[in-house]
């Protein structure tokens, strides 16, 4: 029974590994430029937004025109309340964490680069998408008013500040800067930005006033999320998150089409990719919504020739928008400090999540122990098998004598092997093998108890080594110097597949029907291909837990036959011994 049990896991994981192969995401529908709407109208909740309506926005919008055009005829320059820089200028703000780059025209950020995380090309990650931000003239801070011609004089407008062009801050320390812009026709923008080191958090006000009473507003962070296009089996496609009451939600691009994306009273609204999150969190989540938006953008590159990204919007109410950015690492407690739940923008599973959590507690403290990840899984793994040891010893048992029993079962079978599963004297066949286990007080149920045990050991490490990003470009010995990515070699997974095969070979075969024993002999080989693109550090556990495994089954083995051997030469004395008494006993 442990043996379909096996065949059955074996066949189903098959299926999930290769049913992405088989049945391939549809791509993305390409964008015709030419019937494009702007980027600015392009909203997942609705068509882009009729710029030419009658609205009272547009008409207060007009009345600014109005007024604006009758104070340059008479002045003949801007506005004397006019607040706008003459230049364009771009500030830096450097932390121990990260190195940030500002604009006045928008008041927004051009980049912001991970200095203790590294892109493909060995530079420092890179969290604003410069693609998308080009194409799209979409950055993070950037403001959305209802008037469609607001928002865009605002993406040029060039914002003034005190602020230096170089803030460095360490030790701890804060730094604030402020940025204003006025058109002089009673519409203000205000952007506080406070920045601290150690932490990926900077605190952000942003006010939007017409004629000195605060409107209704939307901060974006977006478009998209990183400068890597790296999406496959074991890296996740870029999501947006929405939070709201505690609970988080993820919408792929596709979800977005299906008009979903949005909320109401939110606690937290951005884009996140497999590793990183730039995160909008509002002080006071009851006074404000979350929209998502998709765009399909053009590359210049022949193996990745679009590629859709998604754009994060808080809107705020007729009050400014008070929230923490954070642009970072999806580090479990750098985000469940940012907000109760926001831990949940890790994925690990839902019901796989507790035990994920379980084994990264325990990982994070061998790793900080021996300051090796890949040391810390042998160590976990080691762990893991040590507690299930009782329970492991207990099924190699009864694996053994459901083994001594197999030629009699079999016997038994052979009887029924004309009468169909449907005749009434097929019963008697599993009545008469029920009875032999019971016999010899053997439960075909028992070999497959560690095997249910470790299933979700596995499927827990499987989503630990996939989210977590401590384990991104963390070498372990020799050629393998990134335990999220696949052996290049190939050596992880061969030696896995030979101590996969080797216990095979060491387990007793309790099973007599010749064609599942050659399809066990052949899942070894095919777990080899099925993961020998997994990442290193899911087939390192494997590999441990199999040489873990093959040492506790030569340990049990060689229990188990010296204690048959003594029982043998016990069950012989005594038979010598009747047979002596025997003798000397009158006729």
């Amino acid at each position: 029974m442990e043996k379909r049990l096996l065949l059955f896991f074996g066949v189903t994981f098959l299926i999930v590994s290769l049913w992405w192969r088989i049945f391939p995401p549809p791509a993305p529908v390409a964008v015709d430029d030419a019937a494009a709407p702007p980027p600015a109208a392009v909203t997942a909740s609705g068509p882009p937004e009729d710029v030419t309506a009658e609205t009272p926005k547009v008409k207060e919008s007009e009345a600014r025109e109005e007024r604006y055009d009758a104070e340059v005829l008479a002045q003949g320059s801007v506005p004397s309340d006019a607040v706008q820089a003459s230049t364009e200028r771009e500030l830096v703000v450097e932390t121990s964490l990260y190195r940030m780059v500002l604009s006045n025209r928008g008041a927004r950020i051009l980049g912001i680069e991970l200095k203790h995380f590294g892109d493909e090309g060995g530079q420092p990650y890179e969290m604003v998408t410069q693609s998308a931000a080009e194409a799209l003239n979409v950055r993070p801070l950037d403001v959305r008013l209802e008037d469609a011609r607001d928002t865009t004089t605002l993406a040029d407008a060039l914002f003034v500040t005190e602020a230096p062009e170089k803030i460095s801050i360490d030790g701890g320390k804060s730094r604030e800067a402020v940025f204003v812009w006025s058109d002089g026709r009673g519409l203000e923008i205000e952007k506080k930005l406070s920045f601290t080191d150690g932490t990926y958090r900077v605190a952000v006000s942003v006010s939007a006033k017409d004629r000195g009473e605060e409107i209704e507003k939307a901060v974006v962070y977006g478009a998209g999320i990183g400068n890597e296009f790296a999406e496959s089996r074991y890296v996740g496609v870029e999501k947006g998150v929405v939070v709201a009451r505690g609970e988080v939600e993820l919408f792929k691009a596709s979800d977005l089409e299906e008009g979903g994306g949005g909320g109401v009273s939110v606690s937290g609204v951005g884009v996140a990719s497999h590793y990183f999150v730039g995160m909008m969190v509002p002080a006071d989540e009851g006074n404000y919504g979350a929209r998502l938006e998709k765009h399909v953008i053009a590359l210049d590159d022949a193996e990745h020739p679009e590629r859709t990204v998604i754009t994060a919007l808080l809107e705020a109410p007729r009050s400014p928008a008070v929230f923490t950015l954070y642009t970072g690492p999806k580090k479990l407690e750098r985000l469940e400090a940012l907000a109760p739940g926001m831990g949940q923008i890790i994925e690990f599973g839902s019901w796989m999540r507790y035990p994920a959590l379980l084994l990264r507690t325990g990982l994070m403290k061998l790793d900080g122990v021996v300051g090796n990840y890949g040391w810390a899984i042998i160590l976990l793994t080691v762990g893991i098998n040590v507690v299930l040891l009782p329970l492991k010893h207990y099924s190699f048992v009864s694996m053994r004598r459901m083994q001594k029993l197999s030629p009699q079962i079999q016997k038994i079978r052979d009887r029924y092997k004309k009468v169909k599963p449907t005749d009434p004297r097929y019963q008697h066949m599993n009545q008469e093998i029920m009875g032999l286990y019971k016999e010899h007080n053997v439960s075909p149920i028992s070999g497959c108890l560690p095997m249910l045990l470790m299933i979700p050991f596995f499927f827990a490490f499987y989503r630990l080594l996939m989210a977590s990003v401590e384990l991104r470009q963390a070498p372990f010995i020799f050629w393998i110097s990134d335990l999220s990515r696949y052996d290049p070699l190939f050596v992880l997974p061969v030696l896995m597949g030979g101590t996969q095969l080797a216990i095979q070979r060491m387990t007793p075969q309790t099973s007599a029907d010749p064609v599942q024993t050659k399809i066990m002999s052949f899942m070894p080989i095919m777990f080899t291909f099925i993961l020998a693109w997994a990442p290193s550090g899911l087939v390192l556990y494997w590999f441990s837990n199999n040489l873990v495994s093959m040492t506790q089954q030569m340990v049990t083995n060689r229990f188990l036959k010296e204690r048959e051997e003594t029982a043998a030469a016990v069950k012989a004395v005594k038979k010598r011994k009747g047979k002596k008494s025997g003798k000397g006993q009158p006729a």
